[in-house]
């Protein structure tokens, strides 16, 4: 193993996962108190939390999320310090997730398990579907690894229009053309003011009656009123949710009693099963950091990832 740079690093919160901190320790990364570290890896959930810690931490420099999503960091966020997202670490995970979603959905999974009978669904496939994909970070190339042998054909949005292997990719200003065409969206970006309620009354109105609709980024991205009176009057076929607005969704909510919606509680990754990607991005980061370089996930207060 080459040694690392010695750059002391803490983990918060405190007690940190045990797995966490052997695959760090066993990695070279220099595990130090708060007070001595330089780098801060944060686990937490509670920005306010981190808020704390860092005013108890003058001499950090680095903060490593281990999530991808930022947004709630932002404020925090000065000239002082350096921060960056856990980019890539999960996306296998999520695409993973946000593929069962649609098949589950196609498939009236949430019907036939509510049903208690015998009631044989229709044999609504993936094969060969026009697939859009909001979104052009690592879960959107995952997904359309994933798709690749469903022999779909994938368009993708993002802000940057860069081209994508397999899939036509184009700039926001071509959704309104594109959200129309496809059997399934699945809505894998950032939310950020751009993006938030970017999925509203006005686009599942023109998305197709029997599409499907995948969130496995933010609940902010949809309306989710809007998103109700879609599956309640029939203007799409169905949504699978991993994230949710309000979130977690209340127990009294309606999206709970569609049978046409599936809902998990924003639970397509986890750092518990993405430690070794995790651990080597936070190695490779300690290294740019001493040659002088960006770490890689480097966040844009601008624009908001």
């Amino acid at each position: 193993m080459t040694m690392l740079p010695d750059l002391p690093v803490a983990v918060l919160p405190q007690p940190a996962p045990a797995d966490l901190m052997t695959a760090l320790h066993d990695s070279g990364v220099r595990l130090t108190p708060l007070g001595q570290a330089q780098g801060l890896i944060w686990t937490g959930e509670q920005p306010s939390e981190l808020a704390a810690a860092l005013k108890r931490a003058p001499s950090v420099r680095w903060v490593q999320l281990a999530s991808s999503g930022v947004e709630s960091y932002l404020p925090l966020m000065g000239e002082r310090i350096r921060w960056s997202r856990a980019v890539g670490v999960q996306s296998e995970l999520v695409a993973e997730h946000a593929l069962m979603l649609a098949l589950t959905v196609l498939r009236q999974g949430t019907a036939s398990v509510r049903a208690g009978a015998w009631l044989p669904r229709p044999a609504i496939g993936l094969t060969n579907a026009e697939v859009l994909v909001v979104g052009g970070g690592g879960v959107a190339r995952a997904l359309l690894a994933l798709l690749r042998p469903f022999k779909v054909r994938p368009k993708v949005v993002c802000r940057s229009g860069a081209p994508m292997a397999g899939a036509e990719v184009g700039t926001p200003d071509r959704l309104d053309t594109w959200l129309p065409e496809a059997r399934v969206v699945f809505l894998a970006a950032p939310l950020t003011a751009d993006t938030a309620g970017l999925i509203d009354e006005a686009g599942l109105k023109s998305m197709r009656r029997d599409a499907c609709l995948v969130n496995v980024a933010r609940g902010g991205l949809v309306v989710t009123d809007d998103l109700v009176r879609a599956l309640t009057s029939g203007w799409i076929a169905g949504a699978g949710l991993d994230v949710t607005d309000p979130e977690p969704l209340p127990p009294e909510h309606p999206l709970w009693s569609l049978p046409t919606c599936v809902i998990t509680a924003h639970c397509a990754g986890d750092l518990d099963h993405a430690l070794e990607p995790f651990v080597d991005l936070v190695q490779r980061n300690i290294r740019r950091l001493a040659d002088g370089l960006e770490p890689i996930g480097l966040v844009d207060r601008e624009l908001g990832y």
